[in-house]
Formats: C-alpha cells, sequence, structure tokens
C-alpha cells in the first residue's frame, strides 16, 4: 500500500482484499480519498470515505 505524499510502500498484503481493508481504515482515519487500482496501474474504484459534499446539484 502507497500514500500519497510519503516515499515507498507503507505496508504489504498477501491479497488484494486485505490491502483495500486496510486503506479504508487509513483514508477514515486521515479524512482522505481512497484510490484503489489494478495490476496495471488503472484505477478501479475511488471512495472518499464519507467527505462528500452535500447540497451539490445534479
Amino acid at each position: 500500500m502507497k500514500v500519497e505524499g510519503e516515499s515507498g510502500v507503507v505496508s504489504t498484503h498477501d491479497t488484494k482484499d486485505e490491502a483495500v481493508g486496510v486503506g479504508r481504515d487509513v483514508a477514515k482515519d486521515r479524512g482522505v480519498e481512497l484510490v484503489i487500482k489494478n495490476l496495471n496501474g488503472q484505477i478501479a474504484e475511488k471512495d472518499s470515505e464519507g467527505h462528500d459534499p452535500r447540497n451539490v446539484p445534479g
């Protein structure tokens, strides 16, 4: 798992599910967006962990 703004890898995991679970906890604690990528580096999913703006038209 990598954290933007920090050098290198923060943690490693045996499965993607483990990494995503830890990533969600870290994102929630820090109040940041979680970006989940596939092995090829493409973004598979994003989650703002509850910090979506309210009263947005559309």
